[in-house]
């Protein structure tokens, strides 16, 4: 699997190459001043183009869960907390990042020090440490039940590399913990590779949605009829066709036409709040010589 740059292709040349499954919905859109967020008419309530489709796979005996990347980090800092933070290792310095909890609680934010090495999240990082992190991977825990045991003891040691990146949220760790149980240890295993190998570079374009129901699940990408595959989503959806094989289909909403009252349009609540999806980086403060270098 490739890991540089590739250049920009069309979604839909994506999508054929990759042989999506397309699941085809109609929804009355709505145009709602002061966002650009498509909003669609479900019964007599407006809602977002993800929620109108997690709606229709519960309607069709699924429970749809919000996904996005937050619980792939998740996943992602539990299991491998140890090794990235590995007091052997001769990269790693401490580093100190601004509390993600006390942002989210609108509280001044004080700074959090933490093990990182210093090239972390690079194609370099993966090279380096190929040795430690096969052997990791081949030790971790080869049942769901060992893994749900694993990943409840690693939570507390977790939290400093969970709030670098920005895993650490409570719904994300609860949908993390979903994955786990819905997955076999051999996809999990992959996931996480996948991620060490270049976590910057593949760290985002991860589906909106989580559908499973007894025996069954697949992740979703939803797109309203004016919404395209941006770059990191084709790249995932490549990288999954080659590399994941996680089952994933995209589901596109397509416009139907209908007359809606203002008073609807007015009663619409916006976009969710996504700030954890920033770069990391953003607010990093790096020790050197006991100096925090704002990055």
């Amino acid at each position: 699997m490739s890991t540089t740059s590739r250049p920009r292709i069309k979604s839909q040349a994506v999508i054929d190459k990759c042989q999506v499954e397309i699941v085809d919905l109609k929804g009355t859109y709505v145009r709602s001043a002061g966002t650009k967020s498509a909003a669609i008419l479900d019964g007599t309530k407006l809602c977002r183009v993800e929620e109108f489709a997690a709606r229709h796979f519960r309607r069709s005996g699924f429970e749809a869960t919000f996904l996005e990347s937050a619980p792939f980090n998740v996943l992602f800092g539990v299991y491998f907390w140890s090794v990235i933070q590995d007091r052997c290792d001769s990269r790693v310095q401490i580093v100190g990042i601004l509390d993600r909890q006390a942002y989210d609680q609108h509280r001044p934010s004080e700074v959090i020090w933490i093990r990182l090495p210093s090239d972390f999240g690079t194609a370099d990082y993966a090279r380096r440490r190929a040795k430690a992190i096969t052997k990791h991977l081949a030790a971790i825990a080869e049942t769901s039940a060992e893994l749900l045991r694993l990943f409840d003891n690693w939570l507390a040691p977790s939290v400093g590399l969970r709030q670098y990146l920005w895993a650490h949220r409570r719904e994300s760790i609860e949908t993390a913990r979903k994955l786990i149980e819905l997955t076999s240890p051999v996809v999990l295993k992959t996931v996480l590779g996948y991620l060490v190998l270049n976590y910057w570079g593949h760290r985002s374009g991860w589906p909106d949605l989580l559908v499973y129901r007894a025996n069954q699940w697949f992740l979703a990408e939803v797109k309203s009829c004016s919404d395209k595959l941006n770059e990191n989503q084709k790249r995932w959806i490549e990288d999954n066709h080659r590399y994941l094989h996680l089952p994933f289909k995209l589901v596109q909403v397509h416009r139907m036409e209908a007359n809606v009252s203002a008073s609807a349009v007015r009663s619409w609540a916006g976009p969710r709040d996504r700030v954890g999806g920033q770069r990391c980086e953003d607010d990093i403060g790096r020790v050197r010589a006991g100096n925090v270098e704002q990055r």
